[in-house]
């Protein structure tokens, strides 16, 4: 991920340092589960332990045997040898590379998870700070972009928040389902290491052993936790485009704070924070894409995962972080325009009302239909005349059959869509 996108703490999460330490993690923890088992001397875990650590001249050390030898953990292996001396032998005893590297990666990603669900966290708080602030902020809501009825921003806030605590539900359903180390061995049959051995290095690192595996753990796991990144992305995108098309000079209802907009038109304030998180978005679907494809691997193992996965994994999580981060700003920062919000209110002349009116000639008693059409009439009269609609309703005499001028009043009244609101939040 290009720097714009990384911030910290996630950008440091996914560091080749970062990575090299994981490696190193798994690779202390299996030493010493392997002496404590009896497997090897206590004194050369002892040793190793003490000896072993990561510093740049170890990483430069260690990608320079990588390009002579084409093995990234292989070359890495060889360095910590190198540190230790004789007892190095012992590392990496009866692994192969996916050993380290899955269970690295797992603990890699449990963490990035952690990071995600704490900022999810935050922004939700921020969202539900806000909807309160707004939970009477009368305003227009729209189907199929036309004018419906009012509902106030506080609802329009509530419904992210509901979309995003399911999003919080599937990141740490996610965080369970990836929290699976293996020490089974080249094809997974342990027959180097016993299940023993694997636990004992699960438990050292907070993981569980996975209980059936191949030369890797199946990739069904990430591909469950890039469609619950995916799936937050698409509801931060719902949320960045509601924002956009609000922020329309012809609606004009909220905006971004944003110092500045165009470069060539000095009055534009341009809503680009909630446009990065819409693009940043497709980018989290089109990894879940390829996480998808990364399942099928040739029998007990091939390679092709490999290289995608050093793309999307990092990618996505850093994306995600990116957009969460900045959606908690552009919502605590959100300026809401409550008069224009009430102007666009009255846009139609008082049709929005259309509904409270049916209602009430079907309680007098006006069969549903008959109603319907002579209200769709009295409508499509309003639009072509300019007039209110209340006022067509005041003057036709087969409303005011059924209708007083005080019924009609009511059916305008916007209090009206506020009554349940309290029942809602």
């Amino acid at each position: 991920m290009i720097e714009r996108y990384s911030l910290p703490p996630m950008r440091e999460l996914w560091t080749e340092e970062a990575e090299y330490r994981r490696w190193l993690e798994v690779e202390l923890a299996a030493v010493e589960a392997l002496a404590e088992w009896g497997k090897i001397p206590q004194a050369a875990a002892r040793a190793i332990r003490g000896r072993v650590h990561i510093t740049k001249e170890v990483i430069q050390r260690a990608k320079e045997l990588e390009r002579e030898i084409g093995h990234d953990l292989l070359a890495f292996l060889r360095v910590l040898e190198e540190q230790v001396g004789p007892e190095g032998r012992f590392l990496h005893f009866g692994l192969t590379s996916s050993d380290i590297k899955d269970t690295a990666l797992a603990m890699a990603i449990r963490t990035g998870l952690e990071i995600l669900i704490a900022e999810l966290r935050e922004l939700l708080e921020v969202i539900k700070r806000r909807a309160l602030e707004h939970k009477a902020t009368l305003m227009v809501g729209r189907t199929h972009g036309v004018h419906a009825e009012p509902i106030t921003f506080g609802l329009k806030l509530l419904n992210w928040h509901y979309e995003l605590e399911r999003d919080l539900e599937r990141l740490e359903e996610a965080r369970e389902a990836i929290s699976y180390g293996k020490l089974s061995g080249s094809v997974g049959t342990y027959a180097s290491l016993p299940p023993r051995a694997e636990e004992l290095v699960c438990a050292r690192l907070g993981l569980r052993p996975s209980k059936v595996s191949d030369q890797v753990i199946a990739r069904d796991r990430h591909a469950q936790v890039l469609a619950a990144l995916a799936l937050l992305g698409a509801g931060l995108e719902r949320m960045a485009v509601e924002i956009r098309n609000l922020s329309r000079t012809e609606i004009a209802e909220v905006h971004e704070r944003a110092p500045h907009g165009s470069s060539s038109m000095p009055h534009k304030e341009n809503p680009i924070t909630s446009e990065t998180i819409s693009g940043l978005a497709r980018l989290l679907r089109a990894n879940l894409q390829a996480a998808l494809e990364n399942i099928a691997l040739w029998h007990e193992r091939d390679i092709s995962h490999s290289s995608v996965e050093r793309v999307i994994i990092p990618d996505s999580f850093l994306a995600s972080h990116y957009m969460l981060r900045r959606m908690g700003e552009v919502i605590e920062g959100l300026i809401i325009d409550e008069e224009r919000m009430r102007e666009n209110l009255e846009l139609t002349q008082g049709l929005i009302s259309s509904q409270g009116v049916l209602l009430k000639l079907v309680e007098k008693g006006m069969a549903r239909a008959q109603a319907h059409e002579l209200l769709r009439g009295l409508a499509l009269k309003a639009r072509e005349s300019g007039r209110k609609f209340k006022e067509l309703l005041l003057e036709d005499e087969r409303i005011r059959g059924y209708l007083s001028p005080e019924e009609i009043e009511e059916a305008f009244d916007y209090n009206h869509y506020l009554k349940q609101i309290d029942e809602v939040f």
